[in-house]
């Protein structure tokens, strides 16, 4: 059987007349060229040059080795494009799954940033709970997971991206939107979205009330942050967030106010275990980690 390498020494040599000059452009000795030629003669059973005053003047078979060959080369240089990108994360399948906090607005924002520069890669983005996001990352339907809430899963990876708040969103009008900050207990005293007790956030949430031996009280109960979010912007009442679901657009329907004592969140990026992570998740993964530590991106919500 030919090898590439040996088709390579032939078609030099049939464009450049001599084992000399091809042997200078392949960077190899003229002799080892003349024993190439020489050994894929062997190979085929037929003569491939007739040998005229120095110069080697290809057969019609040689030829036509030569022209099928330009294919072959075509599709390794194709492939050899396809690896260049593939290590540089310009192309390939990107499946990412994130909590609505996260998918709603962040996310959208940092894949538009992402693929501007990377036009080939494919995507999939879908939102769901922490549950759905440990179901797809284990049975290989997503690459990615983002979430606040860290998925306890031994098939998981979990890396902390970035550090956030809880804060008070109210609406503009509202008299808490007057403070420079905002008691957790005083939301007891206004009409309050949040959390069940059984969710993350209600737990963290629970613990601060407890603390000062009070409960927390609350007209409307949601499960994630965005929908809180939403009838804030509604005018249904006050919530608290996390800071990631107001980054990714200004938002001139919601003001955002500290709360004292301060709650911190952990944005995570969760990979399977069970399954190679591809170049071009890791490559976003790692883009995400670094936009999210820039104060300087657009994308980051003013607390006052």
């Amino acid at each position: 059987m030919i090898r590439v390498r040996q088709l390579e020494v032939l078609c030099a040599v049939i464009d450049l007349g001599t084992t000399s000059g091809a042997a200078e452009a392949l960077s190899v000795s003229q002799p080892a060229v003349s024993n190439m030629i020489r050994h894929i003669e062997d190979l085929v059973g037929f003569p491939l040059f007739k040998r005229e005053k120095g110069r080697l003047t290809p057969t019609p078979e040689a030829l036509h080795i030569a022209q099928e060959a330009q294919h072959l080369f075509s599709q390794q240089k194709r492939v050899d494009r396809i690896i260049d990108q593939l290590r540089g994360g310009t192309v390939g399948q990107l499946n990412v799954i994130a909590t609505p906090s996260i998918g709603y607005a962040l996310l959208p924002r940092m894949i538009a940033e992402f693929t501007r520069s990377r036009p080939r890669v494919q995507l999939s983005l879908e939102v769901g709970s922490v549950d759905e996001i440990i179901q797809h990352l284990i049975s290989g339907r997503a690459d990615l997971g983002f979430s606040i809430t860290s998925p306890r899963h031994s098939a998981l990876s979990v890396r902390p991206m970035a550090a956030g708040d809880m804060v008070c969103a109210c609406p503009p009008d509202h008299e808490l939107a007057h403070a420079r900050s905002i008691n957790l207990l005083d939301l007891n005293h206004v009409r309050h979205i949040s959390y069940g007790s059984g969710t993350p956030l209600g737990q963290m949430i629970d613990e601060v009330y407890s603390r000062h031996g009070t409960e927390r009280r609350y007209f409307c109960e949601v499960r994630h942050t965005s929908t809180a979010l939403e009838m804030v912007a509604a005018g249904a009442g006050v919530a608290l967030v996390d800071s990631f679901a107001l980054m990714g657009r200004a938002r001139q329907d919601v003001s955002v106010r500290a709360i004292q004592p301060a709650l911190s969140v952990t944005l995570h990026g969760v990979t399977s275990n069970l399954y190679p992570t591809s170049h071009v998740a890791l490559q976003f993964q790692e883009f995400m980690r670094e936009a999210l530590s820039d104060p300087e991106l657009p994308h980051r919500v003013e607390i006052t």
